[in-house]
């Protein structure tokens, strides 16, 4: 900070040991994704989650690698995800991290990784895997995969990937801030033995406190509505959290 820089000039501090940042590959994996603005065939999406995890991973203090799409190949995946390994201090994927069918994603880092596939009782988000490449030189590089439905992804990366990346560069506050809030609508939902990050939009009122009510659609695929949610309410395995009552809250933003 600019505090800090004065207080190092101040005692002649010439040199200083400092953490660099991250260099950080991402990359998304599928013969359905088009992001080269062609039209769409049957079958074909736009490319969204390479796109907003860069910007994740630079908001986070990253410099970002972005590796495009790569094809449904197992041997040009291999090569791109160790080339990559040699080139960045760690590599972030969506997609193909869940349970079930075949996946290249998965084929491919099961076969030249250390992987461990998790299903984790949250919602949305559930699926996620963590493991590490090792380079020639015998060093490994850590490798987040995050779920492919674009909200199961972003959120996946804030409570996952964006914690473990600001440590290995040396911050000291890892998480987003979080607080108590108000709920100003009912955050209703069934018991299913996960916790639902809802995602909302919150204000400070006139008695001082964050008030928050979910924005609109909360569906793991509906990233439009998610898009304009500012934090997320955290709300614990039950019947939901009723209009009035207290509401833990992580902030995606800084507070303005």
């Amino acid at each position: 900070t600019p505090a800090i820089e004065a207080v190092l000039a101040s005692v002649n501090a010439r040199t200083v040991s400092a953490y660099p940042r991250l260099r950080v590959a991402v990359l998304s994996t599928g013969d359905e994704l088009i992001d080269d603005g062609s039209p769409l065939e049957i079958g074909q999406i736009r490319e969204s989650n390479k796109t907003m995890l860069a910007g994740m991973l630079a908001e986070a203090g990253c410099d970002v690698l972005d590796l495009g799409v790569v094809r449904d190949d197992e041997a040009e995946l291999e090569r791109v995800l160790r080339d990559a390994a040699v080139e960045c201090d760690a590599i972030v994927s969506s997609g193909g991290v869940s349970m079930g069918d075949y996946d290249v994603v998965k084929a491919v880092l099961g076969r030249i990784a250390d992987m461990t596939w998790m299903q984790i009782a949250m919602k949305p988000a559930k699926p996620f895997a963590f493991g590490t490449l090792a380079r020639p030189d015998g060093t490994t590089v850590p490798i987040f995969g995050l779920p492919g439905n674009p909200v199961s992804s972003l959120v996946s990366f804030e409570l996952m990937a964006r914690p473990a990346l600001r440590r290995m560069m040396g911050h000291g506050r890892l998480t987003r801030t979080s607080l108590v809030a108000v709920a100003d609508a009912d955050f209703s939902r069934s018991p299913d033995g996960k916790v639902h990050f809802a995602r909302v939009n919150g204000e400070f009122a006139d008695d001082g406190r964050y008030h928050v009510r979910p924005v609109g659609a909360q569906g793991s695929h509906q990233l439009s509505a998610t898009a304009s949610a500012d934090a997320m309410a955290v709300i614990p395995d039950g019947d939901g959290v009723p209009t009035g009552a207290d509401v833990a809250v992580l902030l995606l933003a800084d507070l303005t």
